[in-house]
């Protein structure tokens, strides 16, 4: 199955920030909400969304 990325602000809880990437695996949309985490910690929150083929 594929997954986008949705990162929400934690302070409003909408959507800030567009993540066009599909990923391929649940392991790599992981991977990508790791290294987001990373440059912005405590800002955010993410989530992995399934995508219908």
């Amino acid at each position: 199955m594929k997954y986008k990325i949705r990162v929400y602000d934690l302070h409003t809880s909408k959507e800030s920030i567009n993540v066009d990437e599909v990923f391929e695996t649940k392991d790599a949309a992981e991977a990508a909400i790791e290294k987001h985490k990373l440059q912005n910690p405590e800002k955010y929150e993410y989530v992995k969304v399934p995508v219908k083929n």
